[in-house]
C-alpha cells in the first residue's frame, strides 16, 4: 500500500519547481549581471550575426533560406504599411520593427527547442540551473525594450514635429494664450486641454510599463502553466500545449510590434501639416 502511494505520488508531482520571476544569476561584474536571460540574449546575437553573414550578398537568383527571409520581411512591411498608411514611411521604420519583431520571436520559441533547458550549470552551493532561459521571461529585459522603445518615438516625434512643436503637444501653454485672447470661454476650454497634455505625458510613461508587463505577463503565465502541465499530465496534453505556445510566442511577438508601430504612426508630421 505503501509502495502505490508512494508510486502516485511520484506520477501526479511535478517534476520541475514553478519558474521564478527572478532569473538565476551567474556572476557579477559590479553593477552588471550574468544570468541564464543574459546568456540567451548572447545566443540570439551569434544566431542573427550568422543568419546576417549569409545574406550579407544577396542572390539575384534566390534559393530557399533567401526567399524566405524576403517573405518575413515583406509580410513585416506590409503590416507596417497598412497601420502607417504610408508607404515611404513604412519602409523608413520597417526595419527597426522587424528587427523587434524577430527578436521578440526568437526569445518566445528559443526555449521550446527540445534539449535546450536540458543544458545546465552548476552553481557554487552545487545546485542545477538552466543556462538558457527565455529572455521574454524576465521583467528587465521586456522593461529595457520598451524604454528604448519610448525613447526612440521621442526622438521620432522630435525629428516629425520639431523640439517646440513636439512638446507644445504636452504642455500647451501657447494653446491657453491664445484660448483667452479670443474669449474667456475659450480660455478655460484651452485649459482643459492644457491639463489633457499633461496626462499625455503620463501617458507617454504608461507605455513603458503597458508594453512590458504584456509581454512579460503572457509569456511568464506561459512558462508557469507549461511546468505544471508537464507534471500533472505526462502524455499528450504537453505535446499540444507546446504547439499553443508557439503560437502564443508568435502572437506576442506581432502584437508588441503592431503597437510600437501604432505609437509611431501617432508621432507622425500629418502630410497636410507638412508645408
Amino acid at each position: 500500500m505503501s509502495e502505490h502511494t508512494s508510486t502516485a505520488h511520484t506520477f501526479w508531482r511535478i517534476a520541475e519547481g514553478i519558474p521564478s520571476i527572478k532569473p538565476e544569476v551567474f556572476a557579477n561584474f559590479g553593477p552588471f549581471t550574468i544570468a541564464n536571460t543574459t546568456t540567451t540574449v548572447f545566443l540570439i546575437a551569434v544566431f542573427c550575426m550568422v543568419v546576417a553573414f549569409f545574406l550579407r550578398k544577396p542572390k539575384s537568383k534566390p534559393g530557399k533560406f533567401q526567399n524566405t527571409i524576403e517573405f518575413i520581411y515583406e509580410s513585416i512591411l506590409g503590416l507596417v504599411t497598412s497601420i502607417v498608411g504610408d508607404a515611404r514611411r513604412a519602409k523608413i521604420v520597417a526595419p527597426y520593427i522587424a528587427a523587434i519583431l524577430c527578436y521578440i520571436a526568437i526569445s518566445n520559441l528559443l526555449p521550446m527547442i527540445p534539449g535546450l533547458n536540458a543544458i545546465t550549470t552548476i552553481s557554487a552551493s552545487g545546485e542545477h540551473t538552466e543556462l538558457f532561459r527565455g529572455t521574454t521571461t524576465d521583467f528587465n529585459t521586456t522593461f529595457a525594450l520598451a524604454v528604448a522603445v519610448v525613447l526612440i518615438l521621442q526622438f521620432i516625434g522630435f525629428k516629425e514635429q520639431g523640439i517646440f512643436g513636439y512638446l507644445g503637444h504636452f504642455l500647451q501653454f501657447k494653446q491657453v494664450y491664445q484660448g483667452f485672447r479670443k474669449s474667456f470661454g475659450d480660455g478655460m476650454v484651452a485649459i482643459v486641454g492644457f491639463f489633457v497634455g499633461l496626462i499625455e505625458i503620463i501617458g507617454e510613461l504608461a507605455k513603458m510599463v503597458s508594453l512590458s508587463l504584456r509581454l512579460f505577463g503572457n509569456m511568464f503565465a506561459h512558462e508557469v502553466l507549461t511546468v505544471i502541465l508537464l507534471g500533472v499530465f505526462a502524455f499528450g496534453l504537453p505535446a499540444v500545449w507546446m504547439g499553443m505556445g508557439v503560437l502564443v510566442g508568435m502572437v506576442q511577438s506581432i502584437v508588441f510590434a503592431a503597437l510600437v508601430t501604432v505609437y509611431y504612426s501617432l508621432v507622425l508630421k500629418k502630410e497636410g501639416k507638412d508645408h
